[in-house]
C-alpha cells in the first residue's frame, strides 16, 4: 500500500491508477522511473507548491572506435575513457491553484542539472515549463512543452531514455551524425490534451520552434504535432506526427511514428516504426524501426534489451543498428539501479552516435565506426 501511495505523487493521476491496478506491487517502484512524469507533467501536479527532481548519475566507459589523434580533434570523440555523467538529472517547482471544482490552474518551472560540468548557459526553464488550465474540455498548457511527437517516443523508450543506451542515437537522428534531432521541446507552444477512457489525444502548435528573444515569434518557423494513444490495459498503441515549417534551415520536414506495446505477465514486448521526410536534407530522409524486450526476472529485477535500425537515407550506404542490453534493480519506489552496455554499428557512410543527448555525455563517432559504452548508474527521485 505504501508503494501505491507514493506512485500517486509522482505519476499522472490516470496513469498512476492504471499502474496500481495492473502492475504487481513488487514492480511498481521500477514503473515510477519510466518517465510518465515527463510525457504528462501536468498530471503530476497535486500540491499548491512542490519542489521535486531526479538525480541520475552514472559511471561509464565509452569508446568512439577512433584513434587517439582522431579523438583529440573532437570533444565528442573518445578513444576509450572513464566518465561521470549526469544523464537527465533535473530540479523543478510546480503547483496548482484551484478556481472551482471544475477548473484548476497549473504551473511548472523545470531545469536540467548538469552535475558533471559547469555550463554557464544553464538557465531556468530548460525543460517543460508552463502555465496551464485543467478543465472538463481537457488540459491547456502555454509555454515551453515537449512536442507530442517527442513524448510519444519517450513513452516508448521507457527505461532506456535516461541511460547511455538512449535510443535517440538512432531514432529521430540524422545519418551523418550532425546533431540534428527531432525530439525537441516545443518553443512558444500552445498545447492541448484530453483523455476519454482508454484513449488520449495531445495536440500542439509551437509558434516559433527555433525560439525568439524579446521579439515577435516568427511563424515561418512553427511546428505542428499530435499524439494519439489507445491504452486498454496490457495493450498500448500509439501514433504521432510532427511537421516543421522550417527545420533549422533544412526546409519543411514531416515525420511520423507508430508503436505497439504488449504486456504478458513478466514480459513486455514493444515495437516502433519511424518515417522522416525533410525537404532538402538527404541524411535525414529515411525510415527507422526498433524492438524492445523487458523481462521481470524476479521481483524488482528487470532485464531490458533493445534493437534499433535506421534504413539507408537518400544520401546512400548509411544504414545503422543499435544494440543495448541492461539490467535494472528497484531498491524501492524512488531508487533505481542499472547496469547497461550499448553499441551502434554504422554502415559505410553512417555516423550515428553511440550515446545521445538524454545521457548527458554524448559519444559521437566517424563514418563506418562502431562506438560502444558500458555504464553503472543510479536514479533517485525526490
Amino acid at each position: 500500500m505504501t508503494i501505491k501511495k507514493t506512485c500517486l505523487t509522482v505519476m499522472p493521476r490516470g496513469l498512476a491508477v492504471l499502474a496500481a491496478a495492473t502492475l504487481p506491487v513488487v514492480s511498481q517502484g521500477a514503473a515510477v522511473q519510466v518517465l510518465d512524469q515527463v510525457t504528462n507533467p501536468e498530471g503530476a501536479i497535486h500540491e499548491p507548491l512542490e519542489v521535486y527532481g531526479a538525480l541520475r548519475l552514472s559511471v561509464d566507459y565509452s569508446d568512439a572506435d577512433v584513434s587517439a589523434d582522431e579523438a583529440d580533434a573532437d570533444p565528442l570523440l573518445s578513444d576509450g575513457d572513464l566518465s561521470v555523467s549526469s544523464n537527465t538529472s533535473m530540479i523543478g517547482f510546480r503547483g496548482e491553484v484551484p478556481l472551482d471544482n471544475r477548473y484548476m490552474f497549473l504551473w511548472q518551472y523545470e531545469q536540467q542539472v548538469d552535475i558533471d560540468d559547469d555550463d554557464p548557459g544553464d538557465v531556468w526553464t530548460t525543460r517543460d515549463s508552463f502555465l496551464g488550465l485543467q478543465s472538463p474540455a481537457g488540459t491547456f498548457l502555454v509555454g515551453q512543452v515537449n512536442t507530442p511527437f517527442k513524448n510519444m517516443g519517450v513513452q516508448y523508450l521507457g527505461y532506456f531514455n535516461t541511460t547511455n543506451a538512449d535510443s535517440h542515437a538512432i531514432l529521430g537522428a540524422a545519418a551523418n551524425g550532425s546533431g540534428a534531432r527531432l525530439d525537441l521541446l516545443g518553443a512558444n507552444s500552445l498545447n492541448w490534451k484530453i483523455k476519454k477512457g482508454d484513449v488520449s489525444l495531445a495536440l500542439q502548435y509551437a509558434a516559433d520552434q527555433q525560439g525568439s528573444i524579446k521579439s515577435v515569434d516568427d511563424n515561418d518557423r512553427a511546428s505542428y504535432s499530435g499524439w494519439l494513444r489507445w491504452n486498454p490495459g496490457v495493450l498500448d498503441v500509439n501514433a504521432a506526427f510532427i511537421r516543421y515549417s522550417d527545420f533549422f534551415g533544412t526546409g519543411e520536414l514531416d515525420a511520423y511514428r507508430g508503436s505497439l506495446r504488449y504486456r504478458m505477465g513478466p514480459v513486455t514486448v514493444s515495437g516502433l516504426y519511424e518515417d522522416v521526410s525533410p525537404e532538402n536534407f538527404a541524411p535525414f530522409d529515411r525510415e527507422a524501426y526498433g524492438l524492445q524486450l523487458f523481462y521481470t526476472l524476479v521481483p524488482r529485477w528487470t532485464l531490458a534489451a533493445q534493437w534499433n535500425h535506421a534504413e539507408e537515407s537518400e544520401a546512400g550506404d548509411d544504414d545503422a543498428d543499435q544494440y543495448s542490453l541492461g539490467v535494472f534493480h528497484a531498491l524501492n519506489d524512488r531508487v533505481l539501479l542499472h547496469a547497461m552496455v550499448t553499441t551502434t554499428e554504422n554502415g559505410e557512410n553512417a555516423a550515428y552516435k553511440g550515446v545521445d543527448y538524454a545521457h548527458g555525455d554524448k559519444l559521437a563517432t566517424l563514418a563506418n565506426r562502431d562506438p560502444w559504452s558500458v555504464s553503472l548508474g543510479a536514479q533517485l527521485k525526490f
